[in-house]
């Protein structure tokens, strides 16, 4: 069951826009409803696919992640993973998210955040040296590449 929509029909509407208008004219002058859900459909399928397919990267990348997680973090592993599954909800955070995240300090905290960072799972967004930001910029890159 789907807990948030994944087919964005407009995408696929916004690049085929002269289709798309052409389809909703012939409609309103020659009631052409067989044309313009032809159309319909073909976007429902290409947007379909293009979802399953960013549904497989976002697994992938979960686990590829999940498993450097493991073999690099040693002891303090448990709490990477708590970070990385919280990153898909949420995958922009600052320090003081991830201690609560994890329920360190926020010495710990920034600790771990570090060497997320060293892993590639996190990057620093602000530049600045407080009230920093990181991304989960693996993660958001997926959605750019469509």
């Amino acid at each position: 069951m789907l807990h948030k929509p994944v087919l964005y029909l407009s995408h696929y509407f916004k690049q085929h826009r002269q289709a798309y208008y052409e389809r909703l004219q012939a409609v309103r002058d020659q009631g052409a409803w067989e044309a313009w859900l032809a159309f319909f459909l073909r976007g429902v399928i290409e947007v379909a696919g293009e979802a399953a397919e960013t549904a497989r990267r976002i697994l992938q990348l979960r686990e590829q992640q999940r498993a450097a997680i493991t073999a690099q973090l040693g002891r303090a592993a448990g709490n990477g993973h708590k970070v990385l599954e919280s990153l898909f909800d949420r995958p922009i955070v600052a320090v003081n998210d991830v201690q609560k995240m994890t329920g360190t300090t926020y010495a710990a905290a920034n600790s771990l955040v570090s060497r997320l960072v060293k892993l590639g799972v996190l990057s620093e967004m602000t530049g600045y040296a407080r009230n920093r930001r990181f991304r989960y910029a693996p993660y958001i890159a997926l959605f750019n590449d469509n």
